[in-house]
Parts: C-alpha cells; sequence; structure tokens
C-alpha cells in the first residue's frame, strides 16, 4: 500500500513538473516568435525603403545603419575605401539632413590655389594621402603624383604612384617639386591609425623628412591645427610658435588662416588676427625650400 502512494506521489511531482516545462517552453517559443515577427517585420520595412527609395520610408534602424556607412568606421573604410569628405550627412527617421563641414572644404581648394602656378608634369608628394581624394585629382589633373600613407590608397591613376610606409622612415633618393601634407602631420607618431606609439618628436622628423624629400626651390603645402598648443591620444594642436618650429628650414610665403564659425560654416581670416578662443582653426602654408 504504502508503495502504492509512493508510486502515485511520484507520477504527480514528474507531471507537475512536465506542466511546469511545457509553460516554460511556451513563454520561450512566444518570445522567440515576438523576436521572430520583429525581425520580419523589420526587414519588411528594409526592403520597402530600399524598394521605394523614399526618404520618408528611413526608419530609425535603417538610419543607424546608413549612418554607420558613412563614417570613418563603416563598411566603406574597412576596405580602405572612406574618402573624408568636406560635407556630411546624417539620417534621421524619414529625414537626412546636413550634419557639419569639416576643414577639409577650405583645406582642398587650398592645394589647388597653391599648385595653380606649378606646371602639369611636375612632381608631387602627397603625404598622408589615405581617406582623401587628393592624390588621384592631382595626377587626374596632369602631375606625377607619388601617395604616400601608412595604409594603401585605394585609387588608381596612369600617372599616380602609391607608397605604405611612414614618410619620417621612407627610404627614397629622388626629390619632389612639391610636397602636399594636409591634415596629417598632426597625428603623425601617435599612434592614432593603428601604427606603434613613437616618440615625442615624430612630427618634427617628419617635416625634416619632407625637406629631404623637396627640390630646392620646391613648393610646400601644409595645414594643421591651430590654437593653444596641445596634444591628445588622436592630434596635436599648434600654436604660432609651434608652427613656426615646424617650418624651421622653409621660406614661408604664405599663411591662411581659417575657423569654424559653427558646425556648417568655415570662413577666413584677416590676417590681423591672432587671437586664440575655442574655435576649430586651420592654417593653411605655402613655403618654398631654399
Amino acid at each position: 500500500m504504502d508503495t502504492g502512494l509512493t508510486e502515485i506521489a511520484a507520477l504527480r511531482d514528474e507531471s507537475r513538473h512536465l506542466r511546469d516545462e511545457s509553460r516554460h517552453r511556451h513563454a520561450e517559443n512566444i518570445q522567440l516568435a515576438r523576436a521572430l515577427a520583429d525581425l520580419i517585420g523589420e526587414g519588411d520595412r528594409f526592403r520597402r525603403a530600399m524598394r521605394s527609395g523614399l526618404v520618408d520610408d528611413i526608419d530609425e534602424e535603417i538610419a543607424r545603419m546608413l549612418n554607420h556607412t558613412v563614417t570613418h568606421r563603416g563598411f566603406a573604410a574597412q576596405r580602405n575605401l572612406w574618402f573624408n569628405p568636406p560635407l556630411s550627412v546624417r539620417y534621421r527617421e524619414g529625414d537626412v539632413v546636413l550634419a557639419q563641414v569639416n576643414e577639409r572644404i577650405v583645406e582642398t581648394p587650398y592645394v589647388f590655389r597653391a599648385l595653380s602656378r606649378v606646371e602639369p608634369g611636375a612632381t608631387v608628394l602627397d603625404v598622408g594621402a589615405a581617406e582623401s581624394t587628393l592624390a588621384v585629382s592631382l595626377a587626374s589633373l596632369g602631375y606625377r603624383v607619388t601617395a604616400i600613407d601608412i595604409r594603401p590608397y585605394a585609387p588608381v591613376h596612369p600617372s599616380l604612384e602609391t607608397v605604405v610606409a611612414p614618410i619620417q622612415d621612407w627610404s627614397h633618393d629622388g626629390a619632389f617639386d612639391v610636397v602636399v601634407c594636409v591634415s596629417t602631420i598632426e597625428h603623425i607618431g601617435l599612434g592614432a591609425y593603428g601604427e606603434p606609439r613613437a616618440d615625442e618628436g615624430s612630427d618634427g622628423a617628419a617635416m625634416q623628412r619632407m625637406r629631404e624629400l623637396t627640390k630646392p626651390g620646391g613648393l610646400l603645402v601644409l595645414t594643421v591645427p591651430l590654437g593653444e598648443a596641445g596634444v591628445n591620444d588622436v592630434q596635436r594642436t599648434y600654436d604660432h610658435a609651434g608652427l613656426q618650429a615646424l617650418l624651421e628650414g622653409w621660406e614661408l610665403e604664405d599663411l591662411t588662416v581659417a575657423r569654424q564659425l559653427d558646425p556648417r560654416t568655415w570662413v577666413v581670416e584677416p590676417q590681423e588676427t591672432t587671437s586664440v578662443d575655442d574655435e576649430a582653426r586651420v592654417a593653411l602654408v605655402t613655403a618654398r625650400r631654399p
């Protein structure tokens, strides 16, 4: 009799356990079904937006993905195919807006202006060419361009050669008519682009190497951040004294300073302005090797 009661109790416990397990699995199945429905819904919204091509069909998830693709960490950047645009856009739900205008809006045209007195066919070294279309643009205009960077440079052109190396370590016997260095010298040696962090003074060593690679009478076109002197993990900022030190051994021909008034506006400062404040500034320099 006792044995029978024990078996009945055991069966009841097993039945209760099975019911509890069934409820738990049912709850899990409901959660999985809801998650699957959400994924299907997102997929449907994405396909609808892709089919229509209409900005009104951009939702929050699509906007997030599109914003990722246009950054320096996006899919193109992972294949060295991101070229820092002067104007950047931001996607929102049902909208696209102009997000900001960076210093390239003044740097690139400044280079073209500086080279307007240099005949096509001249040799140009573009230091820090990655993330820029400048080298291939100059090659397309008829200059014989060498693009050097620690990262590969993807564009190709019959008048364009590419070198993957730090400028300060590059062994090259020739010299160039023009050396261009746009938004680069401030990053050299800091390890921000995957290279080993170097000793202090890497920027000066790079400037010295660029001078060695420039023909006597040759041109330097340089752009750097200008403001209160300082350095962080990504870049240096130079004050006027620091800029003067960078240009030791060069004859300055032009110094133009541009500043950012707001996220979408850059202007050239009057020559007599020397104040330093929180507004972003960039020094645009043309110099010549004696």
